[in-house]
């Protein structure tokens, strides 16, 4: 008889999720910038730090606007296994995508973290 293994079933925990607010503006390109604004979205857990994912549409300028999205760099200045906690920050860099035959780059640093109380965690 072949033996059959145990399966472990997964619990996700309940824990407090940070979300960073990212905003400021565009490069200019064909005469104009544009403004964003975004929260991060998933979390993606690495070893001794983390990442999160965004995407965003910028303002729209001279009839035109330009949709984004990406992922930070690692958590700088936090704490804990993954260097969370409330004073951890991200930078970022993306280009947008192409619309009325041109694109802008942004390069920043996240501001003003957001808790998300008893929030379940969307990767392992």
């Amino acid at each position: 008889m072949a033996k059959k293994k145990a399966r472990k079933k997964q619990t996700l925990q309940s824990v407090n999720r940070i979300r960073h607010r990212m905003e400021g503006v565009t490069s200019t390109n064909s005469g104009h910038q544009h403004l964003f604004s975004n929260i991060s979205d998933q979390v993606i857990l690495a070893p001794g730090t983390h990442f999160h994912t965004f995407h965003g549409i910028t303002t729209t300028e001279n009839g035109v606007r330009h949709v984004y999205n990406g992922m930070t760099g690692p958590s700088i200045n936090g704490t804990g296994l993954h260097r969370g906690g409330p004073n951890h920050f991200h930078n970022f860099q993306f280009t947008t995508n192409v619309a009325g035959g041109h694109r802008h780059t942004v390069s920043g640093t996240t501001t003003k973290n957001r808790i998300i109380r008893n929030s379940t965690p969307n990767s392992p």
